[in-house]
């Protein structure tokens, strides 16, 4: 929200200055120094005996409306020094350079992606919640209206499509005129079959014109308007003159519904049998085409290596939920409010731990990583959406993996880098796939260090030679769930756990108190 903050000048004037969350405070000393006729490099802004850092925006500043502010004589003059900038990619990859506070922000992007901008449609700078969108005010922001002028920062570089507002008016939005008809059709059933009246189906049989199921609609619509006090006189007094054929009719139409209902009801129990034979028979297939799996499979050379290409994501096209899809109830409510209740306890009852203990901690969890999973499955991915999968041991180090990379690619000679993501990482050849926490699986990414003229990444044979993405789905589960053993022997230890805890309590009480 915008806000409005008076500077008092040394003049003995006051000037009031109306403020965007997004407006840093040089902004605002330098257009009190331009009307008063002051140098904005000798003076800074104190509040409540304060300096203001004049970088910081209003959104951060944590200042209230209409606060006072005092112009004050700075020690030192304010000298203006160069900027280092890190441009941060789509990718993860950060590129730094040093800049002058008056360049704009698409020299800046000239100087440092020159090559990403022309793909982009709508190159966006994101700074401090702050966003530049669009070539124009690109050209037209420096770095001194973001409030930069000396130090480090980082500005992301993204490309921001334009977003539509989300399809709420498909909530209201006018149901066709046929669709209306049907439904309308269906309520008159329903409601002939609950309350029977000869006429009115002698009438809709005889008259199957549009203009006619309007008309017995709105006569419906209009019985419902009734008061319910009348409704149930109507009823009384329909009891009150039953007559014998009446009731013979009633037991009739009884007997009819009676026996459409187990006429319905064993097509039901025939499907509800269907469904259930059809759910085992597809977790049979499931089950055998998982042990049969490598036979669907091509495999490369070493370490039973794959190659598959990324699936494309089909978005389909979400149904508009009501407004009650939203709310929560008083039961989700409560688990909501248990669940914070449990946090908070396991944070306040836990000690706290010293640098041994939480190494201790890490060594037995990595240990335990190492006991339960035999195998890492390690996929790398290539620019051009192909993947690369592997089956790696946890102890095998990422100098492996660069290996394996290297029996694959179509240059091996040439310089590369594997990383991972988000936050693009760099990797020690050196350490494990244990130590670097990718057990049981790990994505990684690839791409030249140097340009490369070939068109492809990977050899020719190995694009022949794809996999589908479902079987290597299958294939990663497969080696990367952990060992029957390991699962045999957590129940025993936690059976025994439990059988020493009750002989321990039993053992703790004393003599005496035994009987």
């Amino acid at each position: 929200m915008s806000k409005d903050i008076i500077i008092l000048v040394p003049n003995g004037r006051r000037m009031k200055v109306h403020c965007t969350p997004d407006t840093s405070f040089l902004q605002v000393l330098e257009d009190v120094c331009e009307k008063h006729g002051y140098q904005p490099n000798e003076y800074n802004l104190k509040h409540h005996n304060i300096i203001v850092d004049l970088t910081s925006t209003i959104r951060f500043c944590n200042i209230p409306n209409k606060a006072i502010l005092e112009m004050v004589e700075a020690v030192r003059k304010r000298v203006e020094s160069n900027v280092t900038v890190g441009l941060l990619l789509d990718d993860g990859e950060r590129r730094t350079a040093e800049f002058s506070p008056h360049t704009s922000l698409y020299d800046l992007i000239i100087s440092l992606a020159a090559n990403e901008l022309p793909t982009m449609k709508n190159p966006t700078i994101m700074y401090m919640r702050q966003e530049v969108i669009g070539i124009l005010a690109l050209k037209e922001k420096s770095l001194r209206q973001l409030g930069l002028i000396t130090g480090r920062a980082i500005l992301r570089l993204m490309d921001k499509t334009e977003t539509e507002q989300a399809n709420v008016s498909a909530v209201y939005r006018a149901k066709p005129k046929e669709e209306l008809l049907e439904i309308k059709e269906t309520k008159l059933a329903k409601s002939e079959k609950s309350n029977p009246d000869v006429n009115e189906i002698n009438s809709l049989q005889s008259t199957p014109d549009d203009g006619d199921i309007k008309k017995s609609v709105q006569k419906q619509d209009d019985t419902k308007k009734f008061d319910p006090i009348k409704l149930i006189k109507n009823e009384i007094n329909k009891e009150q003159q039953k007559t014998e054929p009446t009731t013979s009719f009633n037991i009739k139409t009884n007997i009819d519904n009676d026996t459409d209902s187990k006429a319905s009801d064993q097509p039901m129990t025939s499907k509800h049998f269907e469904q259930k034979n059809a759910n085992s028979l597809e977790a049979q297939e499931t089950l055998e085409r998982r042990l049969r799996i490598e036979e669907e499979v091509n495999f490369l050379g070493s370490q039973k290596a794959i190659a598959f290409m990324q699936p494309e994501e089909i978005e389909d096209e979400l149904s508009d939920l009501p407004d009650d899809f939203y709310e929560l109830s008083i039961e989700e409510v409560r688990k909501i409010y248990h669940d914070l209740q449990q946090k908070c306890m396991e944070y306040e009852e836990t000690p706290l731990l010293t640098s041994n203990k939480r190494d201790q901690l890490e060594k037995e969890v990595s240990q335990q990583k190492l006991n339960t999973y035999k195998n890492v499955v390690v996929r790398i991915q290539f620019p051009d959406n192909m993947i690369l999968q592997g089956v790696f041991s946890p102890m095998d180090t990422v100098e492996n993996i660069n290996n394996f990379v290297k029996e694959h690619i179509h240059d091996p000679n040439q310089p590369f880098q594997i990383f991972t993501t988000p936050l693009k990482e760099t990797l020690d050849p050196k350490t494990t796939l244990l130590d670097a926490k990718f057990v049981p699986c790990v994505h990684m990414h690839f791409r030249w260090l140097e340009h490369s003229n070939s068109n492809g990444y990977l050899k020719d044979e190995i694009y022949l030679k794809q996999t589908s993405s479902d079987a290597a789905s299958i294939l990663a589960s497969k080696y990367r769930a952990p060992t029957r053993r390991k699962l045999e022997e957590t129940q025993e230890n936690s059976k025994n756990a439990q059988s020493r805890s009750s002989t321990s309590k039993e053992s703790k009480l004393p003599k005496w108190f035994k009987k």
